[in-house]
């Protein structure tokens, strides 16, 4: 067994607000460092109401120059939906993902965006080329990075349901036609079960993924599902994103990972509680 007594992390009751198949290698991870990890899954992923606008966009995949992935829930939409049209044989297989840099006899070359390394690597295990790794974490920043390769050019954004309205604005700035499309649905659950409320209750952290798992967390708790959290909770998010919709939302952000990786959550985290166990051998709240 091993011995977790120097880790920061040892002890600690963590609420991990992503879907379990999603989390299991951050869950891992966090075990790993003797945490306890309680999944709340706030929102689910569902198919969109009509799948029309995604598969008229992707049977057009030639004409586009860029595809921008801005989640890995992005990726994994567009790989399945994909592979049922090219299963039902609405498009040629292997269009994408073993071809993605070379679709057809077009002399077009779809450039494949990715928002962080976790969205890239998931692009790539679903067998999509990526050409470009956004390095500041949010979809925004990774327009301003990609800008020259942009602009003017024809640009797929397979979207939440939920997604804000702003990126496709900086897109158009650029001069670039975007199709956005709705890939997915992002949908909040609305009740959880007792020995879980009793776990958020008594967390010593809850980590969260996305603005819409904060607004779901917020609905919770104004309608007496949840409680609010205890003042000594730690509040950390997976980006700068996911921290301004806390700050929105009125709830504290204590900690934000560098990077929207397993690595980079593990590691805000447990300085986070470093921080908190040297301040309270000091006689000094972290607070």
């Amino acid at each position: 067994m091993a011995d977790h007594s120097l880790s920061p992390l040892a002890g600690k009751r963590v609420i991990v607000t992503r879907a379990e198949s999603q989390s299991a290698t951050l869950a891992a991870a966090l075990r790993g460092k003797g945490a306890e990890v309680v999944p709340l899954p706030l929102v689910r992923i569902a198919a969109p109401l009509d799948f029309a606008p995604l598969d008229s966009a992707l049977r057009e995949l030639t004409n586009f120059d860029s595809l921008i992935f801005t989640s890995q829930n992005a990726v994994a939409a567009v790989a399945a939906r994909l592979a049922a049209l090219q299963d039902s044989k609405e498009i040629p297989a292997p269009v994408i993902p073993s071809a993605a840099r070379n679709l057809s006899s077009s002399s077009r070359s779809l450039h494949i965006a990715a928002v962080g390394k976790a969205t890239a690597e998931a692009a790539q295990l679903a067998g999509f080329s990526v050409t470009y790794v956004g390095h500041g974490g949010t979809a925004a920043e990774l327009v301003h990075e990609f800008a020259d390769d942009l602009r003017g050019k024809r640009v797929l954004l397979p979207r939440s349901d939920r997604a804000a309205a702003a990126l496709v604005a900086q897109l158009r700035d650029l001069g670039a036609p975007v199709t956005e499309v709705i890939a997915y649905r992002t949908i909040a659950v609305a009740s959880v079960d007792r020995n879980t409320r009793e776990s958020v209750s008594s967390a010593d952290a809850i980590l969260f993924f996305s603005p819409s798992a904060v607004n779901a967390f917020l609905a919770l708790i104004k309608s007496g599902v949840l409680s609010s959290l205890r003042t000594d909770t730690a509040v950390g998010a997976i980006g700068p994103v996911t921290h301004f919709a806390l700050r929105e939302a009125g709830l504290r952000c204590d900690f934000e990972a560098p990077e929207p990786s397993v690595n980079g959550i593990v590691a805000a985290f447990a300085a986070h509680f470093a921080r908190a166990n040297v301040s309270s051998v000091s006689g000094v709240n972290s607070r």
